[in-house]
């Protein structure tokens, strides 16, 4: 942390130890209860963390701006609150349409701008070298979070050997689609954690390692190929160079229309006649690919679904349509999906690393669950996308930081 005495620091061990209150609530939540009682009310009380930690924040953001400093991120920060706008707007329309309102909606808004206020929050009231540590001790929280909820004595060389050996891409009924080591709750924040070492590697060769060998045990295909190509980018020669390239003004726009058009790809890969197709005309089993998420699909399409806006598939179904892309164009329409992916996309300006890092997470969007599900990880990506456009010099100039 930063030097200093008196007040200050104290304000600055206490900006951390909210921060890493939340992610301890989570590790312990996720654990030992969320497997019995995924939607309890235990399971908020992380988000109520963070909102409390938004405010705190936000307060000393206020004493930062009528000092005259300067912030960071702001623009990105707008661009996802007009995202926020847009799908408000979209939700109410449905709701008027439609005449029915659900607190789910609330609820599902909330895990989509917390991250975006939080992340804002953070990259202003913590420096680079304060965010790496704060990386550094989440991913010891959420490693021995991962480690309890599978349970320490699954942890033997054997099993672990095992695993590895049976990596492996295929969906389905397989050894490596079942691996004991699997997991949803603390998968995606550990990729998150990846990514951040990935792009600080100088000095954080073991965390980069820890994290990607916990990546790899959490057994989450998409998860695991882009692990890999992390590693692979961070061991070119003139890493930093190839990182922090940018792909021409307008290379983030390629990305949006891409993602634009890939959910209404997604609601048709799912349909049977397109597993038909794919499994006659290329061998290629595409039930086994999305390993059940594809009827989730079907059976809303053809039970009646009307929307109400945002969170009403959960209502609908009484639990998340696995596939969000599917999700938000079945919620919030065309509009809404090209909001989604153009807002995303545009914030990473066309910085290669963070290019990278939204292609992950706009594949995943389109073949499971990631905003509505990864609060915490999305915290981390968006704080190592600001890290990525406003500390890009920093850290050149100052690399024994990292």
């Amino acid at each position: 942390m930063n030097d200093g005495t008196g007040p200050t620091m104290g304000i600055k061990y206490f900006n951390f130890l909210i921060f890493m209150s939340a992610i301890i609530f989570k590790s312990v939540v996720d654990a030992f209860i969320i497997k019995n009682d995924p939607y309890g009310p235990l399971n908020l009380v992380k988000y109520i963390i963070l909102v409390v930690g938004i405010l705190f924040y936000l307060f000393q953001l206020e004493i930062k701006i009528n000092q005259k400093a300067k912030l960071i991120f702001k623009t990105e920060f707008r661009t996802l609150m007009i995202m926020c706008g847009f799908i408000s707007l979209i939700t109410v329309y449905y709701i008027l349409k439609n005449g029915e309102f659900y607190s789910r909606t609330l609820q599902e808004f909330a895990f989509l701008l917390i991250p975006i206020v939080f992340s804002f929050c953070a990259l202003n009231i913590f420096n680079l070298h304060e965010l790496i540590f704060c990386a550094k001790v989440a991913l010891i929280i959420l490693g021995i979070g991962y480690i309890f909820e599978i349970g320490p004595i699954n942890f033997t060389p054997s099993n672990i050997l095992s695993t590895i050996m049976n990596i492996s891409l295929a969906g389905g009924n397989t050894t490596s689609s079942n691996s004991i080591f699997e997991s949803s709750p603390f998968a995606d924040s550990l990729m998150s954690l990846l990514f951040f070492f990935g792009y600080y590697k100088r000095g954080n060769k073991k965390w980069l390692w820890t994290s990607f060998f916990l990546v790899l045990l959490a057994n989450k295909r998409l998860m695991m190929l882009f692990s890999v190509a992390i590693i692979v980018i961070a061991y070119l020669p003139n890493r930093v160079a190839i990182q922090n390239k940018v792909l021409g003004r307008w290379g983030w726009i390629i990305g949006a229309v891409m993602f634009s058009a890939s959910p209404f790809l997604a609601e048709y890969l799912v349909t049977p006649q397109a597993e038909w197709i794919f499994l006659q005309k290329f061998s290629i089993n595409l039930a086994n690919f999305w390993m059940g998420r594809d009827s989730m699909v079907v059976n809303i399409l053809s039970s009646g679904f009307v929307s109400h806006g945002l969170g009403s598939t959960y209502v609908f179904r009484g639990s998340l349509l696995e596939i969000e892309g599917v999700k938000f164009l079945l919620e919030l329409g065309a509009i809404g999906v090209i909001v989604i992916s153009f807002c995303y996309w545009k914030i990473t300006k066309s910085h290669m690393y963070s290019m990278v890092m939204m292609l992950y997470c706009f594949l995943n969007i389109n073949t499971s669950t990631s905003i509505m599900t990864g609060t915490f990880s999305w915290i981390f990506y968006l704080i190592l996308l600001g890290c990525c456009t406003y500390y890009g010099n920093v850290y050149k100039l100052n690399s024994n930081w990292v």
